[in-house]
């Protein structure tokens, strides 16, 4: 009985040694794997696969017509808390695509621009945009979002004005889950970005 226990025992301690063995070599290349994953893999292959998402989101964008994206614009404003959210795009909208309440009750007036992305926002447009989105509507937060850049004009206009202009790069990041508080945020900080 005693030698059938002894060899149970150093069974147990070969079955043992091997499990040990085995979780020693997962653990040492998990930690290898976790090490250069965050050394090069993650980031890289993470903003490798951020920018294929924005490549697509974009392509969708393209692809819209006015109308479709004045009402995409607007499911973004409900997706990020603003209430009373309405498309009014069209002949007569006086440049008020869709309006709304931010989530602090501001009322917001959005003006959209669906261009081709080799085209700008230029002066004219974001002229148009100033003369009506306070005097004419009463904005307290007027955004103009374009599916393209806007000229240096345009953007130093908007600053100057307090309108923020919402470009091909950040429309791409406000639909990839940047709330549009930050947005604007981002708007006021880019002056420059041509």
């Amino acid at each position: 009985m005693a030698g059938a226990i002894a060899g149970y025992l150093r069974a147990w301690t070969v079955l043992a040694g091997i499990v040990a063995g085995a979780a020693f070599v997962v653990v040492v290349l998990g930690t290898r794997w976790l090490a250069k994953g965050f050394r090069e893999g993650f980031g890289s292959r993470g903003e490798a696969a951020r920018r294929r998402r924005i490549t697509r989101s974009l392509a969708v964008v393209d692809a819209m017509d006015g109308p479709a994206f004045e009402r995409h614009v607007a499911a973004l404003c409900e997706r990020d808390g603003c209430r009373q959210v309405q498309v009014n795009g069209g002949a007569g909208d006086l440049g008020a695509d869709v309006t709304g309440r931010l989530p602090d009750g501001r009322f917001m007036v959005i003006q959209c621009k669906r261009y081709a992305p080799d085209r700008s926002v230029g002066s004219p447009d974001m002229q148009r945009f100033v003369g009506t989105a306070r005097p004419v509507h009463n904005a307290e937060v007027a955004i103009l979002v374009a599916s393209c850049r806007f000229t240096a004009p345009a953007r130093d206009l908007a600053h100057s004005q307090r309108i923020a202009p919402v470009d091909r790069e950040l429309l791409a990041l406000w639909m990839n889950g940047t709330p549009l508080r930050s947005i604007i945020a981002m708007t006021a900080t880019n002056t420059r970005r041509a």
